[in-house]
């Protein structure tokens, strides 16, 4: 039989040993005070037990370390990780300070590009409106002179029939007075030379109308034209950054106004030329301008101009600059034949 100090070694390896002593003492009262085989037999099951008892503890306590040390190696890892990601947000806050800097420094760029833009929009309308302002006067002088040769036109147109009725009643006369003839024949032969000469002045004054009507068509043809050049002007400008923002077309060197060679052979003007570059495709940067556009100017345009260059010039972009559309329909037409339609006030 083990002895008190035995048994408390033994249960001190698994629990207190205040407990344990205590525990031993009871053991060892059994002990003492049992000595029938069958007491002995339970005591060493008991024993079997608790030695049973003390080897899953400290099997236990085994798995608990391997537990713990496993524990540990994780914890490590997550340390290393969180120093990772700490490194990592430094970095990340570094690089956001730095694209902050340079994204305030853009937004910076563009609001003084907005606002020279502005400035020369506010010019444009100036302009424009100085321009309309002359126009409306030109075209007042212009109906009070056609005022003017109507009103001629129409003393002209009077005289001429009173001058019919005057030889309507020359005739009349002459069958009534034909002994008078001879004198009244000098008469009339004056009468109608001085009709001829009448008639002589208003063919010189309705050539002066029609050339003055054809100095109009100039003059209003050469305003036009002038509109026309300054549309193409500004559109030459501003076209490479509308072009990048919104088809992501980046424009090579300028665009002109020039010549170019078609399919044929033959020289054509084109307004608005000029190559740029998408999505790693060189492309053919082709425009026109129109003071109102219509759905036959667009027509014609993809027909002539554009239709004209297909085989010599690849990937051709085609692009329509104008103050106004004369359909209301007009602009989603050309959009939905992959046109390009830019207004003056987008410039």
């Amino acid at each position: 039989m083990p002895t008190l100090t035995e048994i408390v070694d033994e249960l001190s390896s698994v629990m207190e040993r205040p407990v344990a002593e205590k525990l031993a003492q009871v053991m060892q009262s059994f002990y003492e005070r049992l000595h029938e085989d069958e007491v002995l037999r339970r005591l060493e099951a008991l024993e079997n037990a608790v030695r049973q008892l003390i080897t899953e503890s400290q099997r236990s306590r085994e798995d608990l370390d391997a537990r713990f040390v496993e524990l540990a190696e994780a914890q490590r890892r997550t340390e290393q990780r969180v120093a990772e990601l700490a490194e990592f947000q430094r970095r990340a806050y570094e690089e956001f300070q730095e694209y902050r800097k340079q994204t305030d420094a853009r937004f910076a760029e563009l609001a003084e590009a907005q606002r020279r833009t502005e400035q020369r929009v506010e010019e444009l309308a100036e302009l424009q409106r100085r321009a309309y302002e002359e126009f409306q006067e030109y075209r007042k002088q212009t109906d009070a002179r056609f005022a003017e040769l109507a009103e001629a036109q129409r003393r002209t147109e009077q005289r001429l029939e009173e001058l019919a009725e005057a030889q309507r009643r020359t005739e009349e006369r002459l069958e009534k007075l034909a002994e008078e003839f001879a004198e009244y024949r000098k008469y009339t032969d004056a009468r109608f030379a001085k009709l001829a000469e009448a008639q002589r002045r208003t063919q010189e004054a309705l050539l002066s109308l029609t050339e003055t009507v054809r100095d109009l068509q100039k003059q209003l043809g050469g305003l036009s034209q002038t509109v026309g050049y300054v549309l193409e002007n500004e559109a030459l400008k501003r076209l490479p950054e509308l072009l990048l923002n919104d088809f992501g077309v980046r424009v090579q060197g300028k665009l002109r106004r020039l010549y170019v060679k078609d399919k044929t052979g033959r020289s054509i003007e084109v307004n608005i030329f000029g190559t740029g570059e998408r999505d790693g495709e060189t492309v053919t940067i082709v425009g026109e301008s129109k003071s109102q556009l219509s759905k036959n100017d667009i027509d014609c345009f993809l027909r002539r101009t554009i239709g004209g260059l297909e085989g010599v010039y690849t990937n051709i972009f085609p692009v329509l600059i104008t103050h106004m559309t004369s359909e209301p329909d007009a602009e989603e037409y050309a959009r939905s034949l992959g046109v390009a339609v830019y207004f003056s006030y987008d410039l």
